[in-house]
């Protein structure tokens, strides 16, 4: 009996701290204080405002592509794309308010060779089909951003290598860098498990375990 009360203690402990795992934000990543930060999932980049003058982070952009006429380069405000860079010029700027969500996004003109139209193609940073991939770097020091507490390097320049077709070879690359803001910078936004998702894994977790310890009573009982 003893033996079973402990093997039952011990499956809430390992419930509870799968359930705490499940539930705190993860990026899928590697952190390296001098190579900087490696994303290989989807995701919003959070502008993080630098204790600087002024609350905004203003961005230069530079778009690379075998067809450079094909694509231009810009970010998702709601259901609408704004263009960064352009058919005519590769490079562009944008500032946008300190600690905000930005989803990045490429833009294909479609086969009627028109930006603007019904058939282009938008690809989202954030899909979930994960056409970029990121690398940060140029490090900045949490203490630098205007964020109290702030425990978090982050970064003043970001490398994004857009997979299309998801062939392993990049079909465009983007390079963005802060400009303006001295101590402003760049971090991906975490991602959460879903709760309901969560929550039945986290149960699921708690009914295998439980089968395991009947049937283990089961075998001492005929066998004990």
């Amino acid at each position: 009996m003893c033996h079973k009360q402990n093997l039952q203690r011990t499956i809430v402990v390992i419930g509870a701290a799968i359930c705490v795992f499940l539930l705190t934000p993860v990026l899928a990543s590697s952190v390296s204080a001098t190579s900087g930060l490696f994303v290989n999932d989807p995701s919003k980049i959070l502008m993080v405002d630098g204790a600087d003058r002024n609350s905004t982070v203003t961005i230069g952009a530079r778009l690379g592509s075998p067809d450079r006429a094909t694509f231009d380069f810009g970010f998702m405000d709601a259901s609408l794309y704004v263009p960064i860079t352009s058919e005519s010029c590769t490079k562009g700027t944008y500032t946008f308010p300190g600690n905000s969500n930005i989803d990045f996004a490429l833009r294909n003109k479609g086969t009627d060779g028109l930006f603007g139209t019904a058939d282009d193609l938008i690809y989202r940073q954030s899909d979930s089909a994960n056409y970029a991939q990121e690398h940060y770097f140029s490090a900045v020091k949490p203490y630098k951003s205007r964020k109290s507490g702030n425990t978090q390097v982050y970064f003043r320049d970001l490398r994004l290598s857009w997979d299309l077709d998801h062939d392993g070879k990049p079909d465009a690359r983007t390079l963005i860098e802060i400009r303006g803001g001295r101590y402003d910078g760049m971090l991906p936004v975490a991602t959460a498990v879903p709760l309901p998702a969560a929550m039945w894994c986290f149960g699921s977790g708690l009914l295998g375990l439980a089968a395991v310890v009947r049937g283990s009573s089961k075998f001492r009982s005929s066998y004990g």
